[in-house]
């Protein structure tokens, strides 16, 4: 599932910026999320466009037309977060590039410092648990239990040394991704451990940028329905690449790659 030789010859492109954004039932917080975050695209002065992966029925795509450098696609069947989220990778055109939530938690100032910080690092992403980060309408106390206690098993397996693996914001150096994105199967939220994993795994820094997180409590995003098939699944990202992976039924592995969860 996991185990893989990473990619030596990233595809050269153009100076840019590709932000993706995956969208599961998000028809009424994706124009808010938009709105917030294209002013900052056009401030940069580089060239940008936006991809819209649609991984629902609600009709989200009839409010995309005509945005300017923004396409969508919309896949035959469920893909995922982390399914949505390679989808629109291997969409991508430009030199950086990187996906945020589409429900708009985080802001457009935080969102313009992990733009400044992704010029100058392989790997920025946004974190919502360092010494300055603040919250606005605090996650419920079993969300953050559930989260600080996944981070401490992903840091102990991994040993990312990383405070937010799940935070909703994350961008890349295009060569990093052309390199590791073959590696990265994982579907569900657990894709956004296999990335940073890989990331690490090939040589390069993990920057972590304190942001303002304004959570939403209309998300569409069930934990409690989600922490057994995590939980499962960076299990198997581990054992895939430690050595006693030969010894692994290679069937399990399928079935957890099977997991889309939101």
């Amino acid at each position: 599932m996991e185990s893989f030789k990473y990619n030596a010859n990233p595809i050269k492109c153009e100076e840019g910026i590709s932000l993706i954004i995956p969208a599961y039932h998000e028809k009424n917080r994706i124009m808010k999320s938009l709105n917030k975050y294209i002013p900052v695209l056009e401030s940069t002065g580089l060239k940008y466009e936006i991809i819209v992966v649609i991984d629902g029925e609600d009709g989200t795509e009839n409010l995309l037309n005509g945005i300017k450098n923004l396409s969508y696609y919309k896949p035959l069947m469920r893909l995922g977060k982390g399914g949505a989220v390679k989808r629109g990778f291997l969409l991508a055109k430009y030199s950086y590039m990187g996906y945020v939530d589409a429900d708009g938690s985080l802001s457009a100032k935080d969102f313009e410092n992990l733009l400044s910080s992704m010029k100058t690092n392989c790997c920025t992403i946004a974190s919502r648990y360092l010494k300055n980060s603040k919250w606005i309408n605090k996650e419920p106390l079993f969300n953050r239990i559930s989260s600080r206690g996944f981070n401490f098993l992903v840091n102990a397996l991994f040993r990312l040394h990383v405070k937010d693996t799940q935070c909703g914001a994350k961008f890349f150096n295009k060569k990093v991704i052309d390199k590791i994105l073959p590696a990265v199967y994982v579907r569900n939220r657990t894709f956004d451990v296999s990335i940073l994993y890989h990331v690490k795994r090939a040589g390069y820094k993990i920057n972590e940028v304190p942001v303002t997180w304004n959570h939403d409590k209309n998300s569409n995003m069930p934990i409690k329905a989600a922490i057994i098939p995590m939980f499962v699944t960076i299990l198997a990202i581990k054992i895939m690449n430690s050595r006693i992976k030969e010894y692994v039924p290679k069937f399990l592995y399928k079935v957890v790659s099977k997991f889309n969860f939101y």
